[in-house]
């Protein structure tokens, strides 16, 4: 008998897991070209519907249009994800996404600016369709012990981009216009299909979902979730928190183009200072949180989620661009070590069969009062004024930190075994 290979070596920083993990790195190399054209959009859509219209309902319209498909989109997607070949179907909406992205340069006046909207919605729901597939298949290209690498590479690939799409989106759409930006995004979702083309590591299906309907495959992945009491407090702590992120994203865009005047590009400087100091806080922060024990991991968890809280209540007062924009930074900085150790925790306690669901669960719960919350602060921003509407915003992304905090405190909640993971408890 051939004794079995022995497992290649845990990755303990970024680097090692992108050099040693060649599918993981190509299919985190096309999602970092997507997400960087992604965020020419971004810029470029939001500097034409304050050119068109000047109005922040307008702005929080589109955005809440772009989180609020994530309630079905998510949900489906995850099935989808469980049920057929998750390279695939990235591979498809990828396909749809270019097309899309084309169809903005279509809504460049008055009278076809409407279209944004319903582009806007597309775009989203097939991004979370591609989201799912992507959040199933990714975790099984690495070990359990590098769930915590893996979601800072997905969050960092973002970052990065979105520091240097944010930057160079703000040039482009100052020299050149916003119609290249909407061009290149298109470009951007070709080169990630042929990224995703070469990935062949990994588990591409969930299995075992081919033969029950979709609302019953649904269900069973909600009474998964519902069975941890973990995953219950996660998805309780994402929609609270979210209430708060989505508004203050979009009172963000309302500061940097109404309050402080930047330019049209004005939103490119928010989004280049996040991905700035959200990349370099993973990159060294990272290997540290990998090394804790699952018990900390929650405990860092609940206490990030109180400090973007604290640092979103106090964006309402400076009265200089520079100071909101340090502060912005050090919001970036607590957002991107909450995002991996929320995923991190999730995964763990998520089974490969169900994660598809269980992973789309967690975004359509995320999105879900992402959008809610980008409209109503879009009102309030109109109706209120902008330091009401970010203490209001401070306060909802704190409380459910505080909460969790408690919970893991009393014995609550119960870690999983380290490197290990539980899909139900």
């Amino acid at each position: 008998m051939t004794a079995e290979p022995a497992p290649p070596p845990t990755a303990q920083t970024l680097p090692q897991l992108l050099a040693r993990n060649r599918d993981f790195r190509l299919l985190w190399l096309g999602n970092l070209v997507s997400v960087s054209g992604s965020w020419f959009t971004a810029v470029a859509a939001f500097a034409m519907i304050y050119h068109h219209s000047g109005s922040g309902l307008a702005a929080g319209t589109m955005l809440a249009l772009r989180y609020l498909p994530g309630l079905f989109g998510s949900a489906y997607g995850g099935v989808l994800a469980d049920r057929f070949d998750r390279r695939t179907i990235m591979i498809v909406a990828d396909l749809v996404l270019a097309l899309l992205a084309l169809g903005y340069l279509l809504a460049d006046s008055q009278a076809t600016l409407w279209l944004v909207y319903p582009l806007a919605f597309a775009s989203a729901a097939t991004g979370f369709v591609f989201q799912a597939a992507r959040n199933a298949w990714m975790p099984t290209l690495v070990q359990p012990r590098e769930y915590v690498l893996y979601s800072a590479a997905v969050q960092i690939n973002g970052l990065l981009l979105q520091a240097l799409g944010g930057m160079a989106g703000a040039a482009a759409v100052g020299l050149l216009g916003w119609r290249w930006a909407f061009v290149l995004n298109a470009v951007s979702f070709a080169a990630s299909v042929y990224f995703t083309v070469r990935v062949t590591a990994g588990s591409r299906s969930g299995g075992g979902t081919e033969h029950t309907g979709a609302l019953r495959s649904l269900a069973d992945g909600l009474r998964v979730a519902y069975a941890s009491r973990v995953i219950r407090a996660l998805l309780a702590m994402e929609f609270v928190f979210c209430l708060g992120l989505g508004g203050l994203i979009t009172a963000m865009t309302y500061l940097a183009l109404q309050v402080f005047n930047l330019g049209d590009g004005g939103t490119g400087w928010f989004y280049g200072v996040q991905g700035v100091v959200g990349a370099t806080t993973l990159l060294l922060a990272a290997p540290w949180l990998q090394r804790l024990t699952p018990r900390h991991q929650m405990t860092v968890l609940g206490l990030s989620c109180i400090t973007e809280g604290i640092t979103a209540a106090a964006l309402g007062l400076p009265s200089l661009a520079w100071v909101a924009l340090a502060l912005w930074g050090t919001a970036a900085l607590a957002e991107v070590v909450y995002n991996p150790l929320a995923t991190a925790t999730l995964v763990a306690h998520s089974g490969n069969a169900h994660r598809g669901r269980v992973m789309s669960l967690w975004m359509a719960t995320a999105t879900t009062a992402l959008g809610l919350s980008a409209f109503a602060s879009g009102y309030i921003l109109d109706t209120y004024g902008h330091e009401i509407l970010f203490l209001a915003l401070g306060v909802l992304m704190a409380l459910p930190g505080v909460a969790w905090l408690l919970a893991l405190h009393r014995g609550a909640l119960t870690p999983a075994s380290d490197g290990q993971s539980h899909p139900q408890q």
